[in-house]
């Protein structure tokens, strides 16, 4: 029984990991985009991230909309999905109180540290990958905060983007049934 219910856990896993690594890819591709509009229009920089966040969320909703319709009813679960929506909430007001206070590179690492955060979180739950992600996702921010404005706009778009990208194709690898 133990073999069993060690193979249904990895099961479930590949699973979870084969929907993920496109959310991943996509959000790394909007990310790196939201990062280099942002440096060619820095006055536009809030709708952009504002349209770049709208348009990830939709594609997030649709992405796992879609996974969800080939499962039985009763088996769908959205708690993951309401997390991470709360996660984003809380990050967005912080960000939007602490905008005025806090030194601009600060308010840019907030919101991705606390999505990484998030990825130590669900590490815990879903595999050691997503704690290892996280972790480095953050020491990569923390080490992007010593650069000066020029280099850090750059730095966080291939730290970001680059993470998030990798992660999706470790992902899709590991959840494809070979």
């Amino acid at each position: 029984m133990q073999d069993i219910a060690t193979i249904e856990q990895r099961t479930r896993a590949a699973v979870f990991y084969a929907g993920s690594s496109a959310i991943f890819i996509m959000w790394g591709v909007l990310v790196a985009a939201g990062h280099a509009l942002s440096a060619f229009y820095p006055r536009s920089a809030g709708m952009i991230w504002l349209v770049i966040s709208a348009a990830g969320c939709a594609g997030t909703v649709a992405i796992v909309a879609s996974r969800l319709r080939a499962r039985p009813r009763d088996a769908r679960d959205w708690r993951l999905c309401w997390a991470i929506v709360a996660l984003a909430m809380f990050g967005a007001a912080w960000s939007h109180l602490l905008g005025p206070v806090v030194p601009r590179p600060m308010i840019y690492g907030f919101q991705p540290s606390l999505f990484l955060l998030g990825f130590i979180l669900a590490g815990i739950w879903m595999g050691r990958f997503f704690i290892i992600l996280g972790l480095v996702g953050i020491a990569l921010l923390i080490a992007g905060t010593l650069m000066p404005e020029p280099w850090w706009r750059l730095w966080m778009a291939v730290s970001q983007s680059g993470i998030l990208i990798v992660a999706g194709i470790w992902l899709h690898r590991v959840g494809v049934p070979r």
